[in-house]
């Protein structure tokens, strides 16, 4: 009994130590995972198998002479030729037809919502999952639309007599705000996901003095006729020029210029970033992210190239390493960073981490990305990312 005890007690020992051991060796490998990039690269292609070739995801034939504008938006790729919109969805399956009366297109998505209008034109649509919400003619031409997730949509216009004009239709489309400017161009418009504030940026004039400015406008203010709706304005550096402003989830404006990012609340202004002759890339359209690609200096005349992603309200900063390899063209929206490189396109989350990687024969044309979908865009058809 007493060696039966000690062979119990000895196979107990050698069990628990299995354990920890397998414990040990499982936890040395998920730290190495989360802080070596190069360690969760060869993770990645080598046991998830994430890289995968082109052809092998669900496809949407194009035909190319018909010259198709192709956008993304929710879990759809929609493609519009010749006066019809055909919406498909993750598996590639038509889900609607829609007639719709535009001659050149231009769109912008968030969340559920597509709007969808006539550059240089008056038209505008909102589809809504997969129908139209509400179509409208308006009084000018579109030059660019912006919608938050909540359908609210942003319309800029220039008629004969004004020089830029600002529209804001709610999700039911009626109209809550619209802005006039004689003189100065409207360069970009967006409103908050709280549906509280609308930044306005513009470009100033005035002989060799170029000036840019950012007006965020309390919208519940507008509605009420009061003349204290501008609740803050920034004015840039002399001859800065702003390019985008996209609000993040706290509902505080972020505005890139040229050389440097600013942040723009009801009560103050914040610089997030300013550009170095390092930075080869710098977009603000990753959710509440900043991108940054930038070389680092790896040997005489060799460079790395990285990926910071910098958020703008925990102020934590992630990366994502390229190695030597120049990234040809970038695409953000939302939550997806597709980066393409000569024979690949590696899609990485805005956590950091490679999604997918698609390796690939044929030259891309586009990249559309919507909120839950990735559409890679060739000459006769569209590739639907996996992920």
């Amino acid at each position: 009994m007493e060696d039966e005890s000690k062979i119990f007690g000895i196979k107990n020992i050698v069990k628990i130590c299995s354990i920890f051991v397998s414990i040990t060796f499982i936890a040395i490998i998920l730290a190495n995972y989360l802080i070596n990039d190069e360690f969760r690269n060869k993770i990645d292609s080598k046991i998830f198998k994430k890289k995968i070739d082109e052809n092998l995801s669900n496809i949407i034939e194009l035909n190319s002479d018909n010259n198709p504008y192709v956008c993304a938006y929710n879990k759809y790729i929609a493609i519009f030729s010749k006066n019809i919109l055909n919406i498909y969805n993750q598996n590639a399956l038509l889900m609607n037809t829609i007639d719709m009366n535009i001659i050149k297109p231009c769109s912008a998505s968030n969340g559920q919502f597509l709007v969808l209008a006539e550059n240089e034109g008056n038209k505008l649509y909102l589809i809504s999952d997969t129908v139209v919400k509400w179509s409208k003619e308006l009084d000018g031409q579109i030059y660019r639309v912006s919608i938050n997730k909540n359908g609210y949509v942003v319309v800029l216009l220039k008629n004969a007599t004004y020089n830029s004009m600002v529209e804001v239709f709610n999700p039911d489309g009626n109209q809550v705000v619209k802005s006039y400017s004689r003189k100065n161009s409207v360069i970009c418009s967006e409103i908050s996901n709280n549906n509280e504030y609308l930044a306005i940026g513009q470009i100033y004039y005035s002989g060799t003095i170029i000036k840019s400015t950012v007006k965020l406008i309390s919208i519940k203010e507008v509605m009420n006729n009061s003349k204290n709706s501008i609740v803050n304005t920034y004015e840039s550096e002399s001859s800065k020029i702003l390019n985008n402003i996209k609000f993040n989830d706290k509902n505080e404006a972020i505005c890139m210029f040229d050389t440097y990012i600013q942040k723009l609340t009801a009560q103050t202004d914040e610089r997030l970033y300013t550009l170095t002759d390092d930075d080869i890339f710098v977009d603000i359209n990753l959710g509440n992210n900043i991108i940054i690609v930038k070389k680092e200096t790896s040997g005489l005349f060799s460079y790395k190239y990285q990926m910071d992603i910098k958020n703008t309200i925990r102020k934590t900063n992630k990366i994502y390493i390229l190695d030597n390899e120049l990234p040809k063209r970038i695409d953000i929206f939302s939550k997806f960073v597709c980066i393409k490189l000569i024979n690949e396109l590696k899609i990485v989350g805005d956590n950091g981490w490679l999604i997918r990687s698609y390796k690939y024969k044929n030259e891309i044309q586009n990249i559309v990305i919507g909120e839950n979908i990735i559409g890679i865009v060739y000459n006769n058809k569209v590739e639907i990312a996996e992920f």
